[in-house]
């Protein structure tokens, strides 16, 4: 692959199948794909984010799509689609009356399916493309279905940490198809704060959230200042009681008058 922004595919392409149009000598023409509202760089595992992308097809892309592959997208008949324009006003102006999840969407909407993928990248997985890898970890978004001409927006869910590729995908055609993929940049997805995995992750964790993997809290000074005041108190009593009574000892040694006569006693 070349370093566009998008790619086209046939629709057989697979993790084995990986030659773009391009590579077989079909260009992808009148093709405009745009992220309105980019992924970010850097998000947190299992934190919920929002992307927007347009995808634009014009007439170019029709008479492409028609007269130049070497198995059309679109049938031309004799009716109201007698021509790429035809096409072309359907595909931008017809809103689909069935739910994206129906098998029927494929003849009822001029992108029939759109949504994000989300791969991890690795020495298996060089980049994402719009299959499942061999490795199987690959996230998608709810599909949408749509005329073209359009924004779309999708909330994209990341269950897993390391570095993730995100594509925005396309599918166009009813008597063949291609994929349609937009690249992004590589994502750093940070680790979940998990408490009780035994990792303190210092920017979501620590000793009062999570004492199981940050350890207890030590204690602050105004504890320490009470527990030792408590402590002095305690040993000042303490002292205190002791010298009481040892006075009072040494007063019942020392003083004779609670001494009695053994004369008073006859």
């Amino acid at each position: 692959m070349d370093n566009s922004r998008f790619h086209c595919w046939p629709s057989n392409a697979s993790s084995i199948l990986t030659e773009t149009l391009a590579q077989h000598g079909y260009n992808c023409k009148g093709v405009d794909v745009n992220w309105i509202q980019p992924p970010p760089k850097q998000v947190t595992q299992d934190v919920p984010f929002n992307v927007s992308y347009s995808i634009d097809l014009s007439s170019e892309f029709f008479d492409w799509a028609i007269y130049q592959l070497p198995k059309p997208l679109y049938k031309l008949s004799n009716q109201t689609m007698n021509s790429s324009q035809a096409w072309y006003h359907w595909c931008t102006t017809h809103e689909s009356t069935v739910d994206p999840t129906d098998p029927r969407i494929e003849s009822d909407a001029c992108i029939w399916h759109i949504n994000i993928h989300a791969c991890t990248l690795g020495r298996t997985v060089p980049y994402c493309g719009p299959w499942i890898p061999p490795s199987g970890e690959i996230y998608h978004s709810l599909a949408l279905a749509g005329p073209s001409a359009r924004v779309y927006e999708s909330t994209v869910i990341i269950p897993v940490f390391g570095i993730i590729e995100i594509i925005a995908h396309f599918k166009i055609g009813i008597e063949d198809w291609i994929h349609i993929a937009l690249v992004s940049s590589n994502i750093q997805v940070s680790r979940k704060a998990i408490c009780g995995d035994q990792y303190c992750d210092l920017n979501y964790e620590n000793c009062s959230n999570c004492p199981i993997d940050c350890g207890k809290c030590p204690l602050k000074p105004i504890h320490i200042g009470l527990i030792t005041t408590g402590c002095g108190l305690f040993i000042s009593l303490f002292i205190g009681f002791f010298l009481y009574f040892k006075i009072q000892e040494q007063r019942l040694l020392w003083d004779p008058s609670w001494i009695i006569d053994v004369k008073e006693v006859q």
